[in-house]
């Protein structure tokens, strides 16, 4: 895969790169991309007028290399951003059945331990608090409870395969939760810092190929044009005609 190769390549640079200097991509990186590959292309063709001017050749020859490692780091964030994703979509479809089951089973506990003073307490003291990890702790805690104490339950008739499905998703909830907030172990953590820096790893040259080719070419509209970003530029394009039309 020569995108994970151009990564592997230059990671010891993304690496070094300062955390102060570190910034996001300010548009969608694949488009970020192509005008990178095409500010290559043209930059090629003037090198030695470039070069002339004090431009260094390394962020010329470079070029093709950071906008590899930057798509790779991209695929690798946006695998980990998906993942995160499905495990929100999960959570929103299971949280739900449990945060009924929860509501059903403090009702019944209230009911069936009512005379046993311990026992209510620790009913109310799992009633306390609210969130997502606290629904998840009750449940847990309410199988526990249900099970060390079923005479009471069975006086109403309690179906106690309702205990074992609390402690069911009280686990499966845990581990969706912890995905869903974006927590995630240590090979996925650094995914959006890495993406970050090779993206500004490729703005570096980027910024500097323009600068050069707007300054070497500043007498050639056309050319000026090719060193800078037609993303900005139909944006701005399309902001004064908005002015316009609401004027």
């Amino acid at each position: 895969m020569a995108q994970k190769e151009d990564y592997q390549a230059v990671l010891d640079q993304l690496t070094a790169i300062l955390a102060e200097k570190v910034s996001a991509p300010g548009m969608p990186v694949d488009i970020y991309a192509q005008e990178a590959l095409n500010l290559s292309y043209y930059a090629l063709g003037d090198k030695e007028l470039l070069v002339a001017k004090g431009l260094q050749a390394e962020y010329i020859d470079s070029l093709p290399v950071r906008v590899g490692a930057m798509q790779y780091a991209q695929s690798e964030w946006l695998a980990v951003s998906n993942s995160k994703s499905e495990a929100a979509k999960e959570w929103n479809g299971i949280s739900e059945k449990a945060s009924v089951l929860h509501r059903e089973l403090l009702h019944d506990f209230r009911f069936a331990y009512r005379n046993d003073r311990e026992l209510k307490m620790l009913v109310d003291k799992i009633a306390e608090g609210n969130g997502n990890a606290d629904m998840i702790q009750d449940l847990s805690d309410m199988h526990a409870l249900g099970k060390a104490n079923p005479d009471q339950l069975a006086t109403i008739n309690k179906d106690m395969s309702r205990l074992d499905l609390a402690a069911e998703y009280a686990g499966v909830l845990g581990n969706l939760l912890a995905k869903a907030n974006g927590v995630r172990d240590d090979n996925d953590k650094p995914a959006k810092e890495m993406r970050d820096r090779a993206y500004t790893y490729v703005k570096e040259a980027v910024d500097e190929i323009c600068m050069y080719g707007k300054y070497v070419f500043w007498k050639d509209e056309n050319k000026v044009e090719k060193y800078s970003s037609a993303y900005f530029r139909n944006l701005r394009k399309q902001k004064e005609k908005e002015t316009e039309v609401s004027e």
